[in-house]
């Protein structure tokens, strides 16, 4: 089951990451270019068509519009450019690996650092009040 998950996350970021590679390559037409655009944009807004407050429907719409979507976009650019473009996001993302765990790690530390003055302004004014 860990590993169903796992490869539905890595098969979503290779799709986007050769989506987004697709949108710049010249032999795309331009209709093609729109359609990923769509389904880049709807897979990674937070703005569902279903609100996700509503049980079972809500999902629904993440389990079926955005593969439906990536579908269609996949199938609207030639079957080599695609291939073409899954290999060069691959390969961007092997190289900005440590960028982005170096994101990770300053992001975490910030919100630690706003979490620390967090307490100590608290602490600081419970203190002023002695309570």
């Amino acid at each position: 089951m860990k590993n169903k998950f796992k490869n539905i996350f890595f098969n979503f970021r290779d799709t986007v990451g050769a989506l987004l590679v697709a949108i710049k390559h010249p032999d795309v037409s331009l209709w093609s270019k729109i359609i990923i655009a769509v389904a880049i944009a709807y897979a990674l807004s937070p703005v569902d068509l279903l609100p996700d407050f509503i049980p079972f429907i809500g999902y629904l719409d993440d389990a079926v519009i955005v593969p439906f979507l990536f579908f269609i976009a996949i199938k609207s650019i030639p079957q080599s450019v695609y291939e073409e473009c899954k290999v060069q996001a691959h390969t961007a993302f092997k190289k900005s690996l440590g960028f982005i765990v170096l994101g990770i790690v300053i992001v975490i530390l910030l919100w630690a650092f706003i979490g620390f003055f967090m307490y100590a302004l608290v602490s600081g004014i419970l203190r002023l009040l002695k309570l």
